[in-house]
């Protein structure tokens, strides 16, 4: 995806958050809701990636770690904003184009992480319930630099990544157990970004910038909540996106994350 649909994305979000936006409850149900709740928040995942016009495909592995704001607005929808910093590795990147050829091997690059997610409740039947959850993330991207060992002159290269993920699907919870919540959530998920590489060898210099693109737009997650008390809980899940290679055949990328979450307030809905 383009720089250009950037703003298409942010928008959908957007919508997304007034379409799913809460049904007016009674002023103590509202000042209820209104808890303030801090996380901290790690996560990992590896996603093959699609570059040179989906000709190519090389792996992407990130992890990241992030400090998290989130306020029940109403009951049963709920807003975060959260920031961080995450380490991604574009290893297997070729950039042909440049005074000299170089295939990135140069590890993971630092850099600065935000975003933003909703959570909203929509009914329950039984021990069943079903929401619908969105999040957007924005990886900011640093300059990394590195010198060609392998050139008789002395040369130098920069490579800086940027990527967002945008994703978006139902969630379904388990209630049937006292303090343990499993659930399962089926969701679109795309990833994209951009790496550029600068090289400079003496009077020689060139830029390449590659268009990288995750394989596969579908996210399956299953995980469960751990709470036993309305003001502290641990959540852990993992997620699995199932792919088509290039070659053909189905592969699959994985991911999990883990939050630890404070609560701050007159109290959250119960189930």
């Amino acid at each position: 995806m383009s720089g250009k649909r950037l703003p298409t994305v942010l928008r959908l979000f957007i919508l997304g958050a007034v379409l799913l936006r809460p049904v007016p409850a009674r002023t103590q149900d509202l000042e209820e809701a209104k808890s303030f709740s801090p996380s901290l928040g790690i996560e990992y995942f590896s996603r093959t990636l699609v570059w040179d016009e989906g000709l190519y495909t090389s792996k992407m592995t990130v992890a990241i770690g992030v400090l998290r704001a989130e306020r029940e607005i109403l009951l049963g929808f709920r807003f975060g904003l959260f920031a961080g910093y995450n380490l991604s590795n574009f290893n297997g990147l070729i950039f042909r184009q440049l005074p000299f050829s170089i295939d990135y091997e140069a590890g993971s690059i630092g850099s600065l992480l935000w975003g933003a997610d909703l959570d909203k409740h929509l009914f329950t039947f039984g021990n069943i319930e079903i929401g619908a959850a969105a999040q957007f993330v924005m990886s900011m991207g640093r300059t990394k630099e590195f010198e060609i060992p392998s050139l008789n002159q002395n040369g130098l290269v920069k490579g800086k990544g940027t990527w967002q993920r945008f994703q978006a699907g139902p969630v379904v919870h388990y209630l049937g157990y006292e303090d343990f919540t499993p659930f399962l959530s089926i969701t679109y998920n795309r990833l994209w970004g951009t790496f550029t590489m600068t090289e400079t060898v003496q009077d020689l210099e060139g830029s390449e910038e590659k268009k990288i693109t995750g394989r596969g737009q579908l996210g399956i997650t299953i995980g469960t909540e751990y709470k036993p008390s309305e003001r502290f809980s641990v959540k852990v899940d993992i997620t699995a996106f199932p792919f088509n290679k290039l070659a053909g055949g189905l592969d699959v990328n994985y991911g999990a994350s883990l939050k630890v979450l404070l609560s701050f307030g007159q109290g959250t809905r119960e189930p």
